[in-house]
């Protein structure tokens, strides 16, 4: 595929009205606009086609034509098509779906509707959503699509906003949910009546039909072009969204803008790593900072290049979203100085990337029932320990479960497993992985692995550890008078059968968080303990399962953190590397085509970044030669001691890339 050697993306967004048609769009210059890219040395261009304003940059015979490029007679779509390919730019053409004022303003009956019976701009909002369950607007977004695909030759479509911005109430889908089910639409919230869940689930399933039939629309004109759905919501939305992971099925390739971020970053990344049916996945963030909506300050340069290097080492495409301003006019002074200076660093070392990513520990993030309010940050918390320590890890969605190898698989309260993902988790503890798994147990088999028998969730909402003299070098800092605190409801169980090592008892407040009654008028401190397993290990086939009976992730004191990553060290024999580097340096090894490559990214949140010394990077054997790959650096020292190699890197700037055994 195309995209497969394209790392170097440029995204322009202009969602422009065309209320003020003399104004909008009247200086857009397109030999400007591509002199701009190839100076940067962009391998791609993101170019839209119809924005969120639903108004078209081309002449359809479909909705209608922006005005300010209609009066100029400009097709804005078919001359960055031409003009890109005349000087060696991939072309991705961009079309929003669900977010279209135009259709919402000129179609009433494909609007979506909420539980008030209202719908989206009639309180002020600016955007206009149409749902995919209207077929006459599925017809209209197929028709749009099989029209740009025979009028243009491109190499590929983004495919934005396939996810529910909110609970829809509409004809469409009231009518649908009836004809599959014979029930009404749910209208409260509540993920114990079965079919509040089966409507949850329903919502998924409609979405990615849509995006599969977009996708089956383009294909059936053009089965060369790549299709990218925007897949940011899948970590930034919880079960309102109905983005899930089987919607990769309708992509060629991951990809998603997201604005929070280093570690959110690092963690999105590794998901799109994992799950992408093909590399590099793309990851976007903005010019702009920190995002779109402060539109005319930029970026600075290290904060870019910090997000194009984490992408990049990541195996992955790295796309600025731009803001075009409302006349039409960019910031030619970005593509001059920092974006091309940014892609400049990264174009030497991208035959390097899109390898095999090496880690210790996995951490599943599970996208099918996102009910609880913890459903991204339990695992994005455990992630983030790992990183802190320097612990090697990969986030993995669930079709990597079969033949997974980490030595650790940490499953961050996720409340239901599917039959196949506990067959493969299953199969990954018999044969000699370990599971850390936290709060829910979501599936029945993981009692009767651990011996224990869940009796309900506790009714107060704040839970300790109480360690035992076998879980005492786990809990360091923590006794029973000063229990391990998660404010958090538990999962309270009962042992049923012998062999399984408690490590922690459950331990509760005196009184409930929230009633009159109290002990300490500011906290809930810890006066009922129980016999009942906070934390429990047990050897299983080959392996074993750690299960604490709440989400401890969830509590980022220093001691805690220091606890949480003891608990995953326990169930490892060794590691791929060590290494003294700071809580926000990103430590990253793959291995390609018989090498491996270590990556260092200075991940400071505010930049200029300050340059770090003694940085030191063990590994378990001998590695005989080293090789600097970035430009600027210099080769670090090497101290082969008892079969162990110790890397002392130089002062670290902004990244640094290494070649492991072998020199280039």
């Amino acid at each position: 595929m195309w995209h497969q050697n394209d790392y170097r993306r440029i995204f322009m967004d202009m969602h422009l009205n065309d209320s003020n048609s003399e104004e909008y769009l009247s200086k857009l210059d397109v030999d400007n606009f591509v002199a701009r890219l190839k100076e940067a040395d962009a391998s791609s261009i993101v170019v839209k086609a119809k924005s969120h304003v639903g108004l078209h940059y081309w002449p359809s015979k479909y909705g209608r034509m922006h005005e300010g490029l209609k009066r100029r007679d400009l097709d804005y779509v078919g001359e960055m098509v031409k003009k890109c390919h005349e000087n060696g730019i991939n072309v991705i053409v961009y079309l929003s779906q669900i977010y279209d004022n135009y259709a919402y303003d000129n179609h009433p009956a494909w609007r979506m509707v909420n539980a008030k019976g209202e719908t989206s701009r009639e309180d002020g909002s600016r955007y206009g959503l149409v749902c995919p369950n209207n077929l006459e607007y599925r017809q209209y977004v197929r028709e749009i699509l099989q029209e740009l695909n025979t009028l243009y030759q491109f190499e590929g479509m983004l495919l934005d906003m396939p996810f529910w911005p909110e609970i829809c109430y509409c004809d469409s889908c009231r009518e649908r949910f009836f004809r599959e089910t014979g029930h009404d639409l749910p209208r409260k919230i509540d993920w114990d009546d079965p079919i509040w869940v089966e409507y949850a689930h329903r919502r998924q399933r409609w979405m990615e039909e849509f995006m599969m039939e977009n996708t089956k629309a383009v294909k059936e004109i053009r089965s060369e072009v790549t299709i990218e759905h925007n897949f940011a919501a899948v970590g930034t939305s919880d079960w309102y969204g109905g983005d899930t992971e089987k919607g990769l099925a309708a992509c060629d390739y991951a990809g998603g803008d997201y604005y929070g971020g280093y570690l959110q970053q690092s963690f999105m990344c590794k998901y799109y790593n994992s799950v992408t049916p093909n590399k590099p996945f793309c990851y976007i963030t903005s010019r702009c900072d920190p995002s779109l909506f402060f539109h005319t300050v930029s970026r600075s340069r290290d904060d870019l290049l910090i997000h194009a290097i984490d992408a990049l080492m990541h195996n992955g495409a790295f796309s600025i979203c731009d803001a075009m301003n409302p006349d039409g006019t960019i910031t030619d002074e970005m593509y001059e100085g920092d974006i091309k200076d940014v892609f400049a660093q990264m174009k030497p070392l991208e035959k390097y990337v899109s390898g095999n990513m090496l880690a210790d520990a996995a951490v599943l993030y599970h996208t099918e029932q996102k009910s609880e309010k913890n459903y991204i940050q339990s695992p994005f918390n455990a992630a983030d320990v790992l990183r802190e320590y320097n612990i090697l890890f990969n986030v993995i969605g669930c079709k990597n479960l079969k033949g997974l190898r980490t030595q650790v698989l940490s499953i961050n309260d996720v409340p239901v497993l599917s039959d196949e993902e506990m067959d493969d988790i299953e199969r990954y503890i018999r044969n000699g992985g370990n599971l850390l798994i936290t709060g829910h147990l979501g599936h029945k088999r993981l009692e009767e692995l651990l011996g224990i028998r869940i009796t309900g969730k506790s009714e107060y909402s704040y839970s300790y550890l109480n360690p035992t003299k076998a879980g005492a070098k786990l809990f360091k800092t923590f006794t029973k008078a000063s229990p391990y605190p998660i404010e958090h409801y538990a999962w309270m169980s009962e042992v049923t059968e012998d062999g399984a090592e408690m490590l922690a008892t459950l331990s509760f407040p005196y009184t409930k968080p929230g009633s009159r009654d109290f002990a300490a008028i500011h906290s809930n401190p810890p006066g009922i303990h129980t016999e009942m397993p906070g934390a429990i290990r047990r050897k299983v086939g080959e392996g074993s399962i750690l299960w604490v009976c709440a989400p401890l992730e969830l509590t980022k004191a220093t001691h805690c953190r220091e606890a949480l990553c003891a608990l995953f060290r326990s169930l490892m024999k060794g590691t791929l590397l060590t290494s003294n580097a700071h809580e926000f340096v990103e430590t990253l090894l793959w291995e390609k085509d018989g090498c491996r490559y270590l990556g260092v990214i200075n991940q400071q949140a505010k930049t200029p970044v300050y340059p770090i010394s003694g940085i030191t990077v063990t590994f378990p054997e001998v590695i005989k030669n080293v090789t600097t790959l970035t430009t600027d650096g210099k080769t670090p020292e090497l101290t082969i001691e008892n079969g162990s190699t110790t890397l002392h890197l130089p002062t670290l700037d902004v990244f640094q890339m290494y070649c492991l055994d072998e020199t280039h």
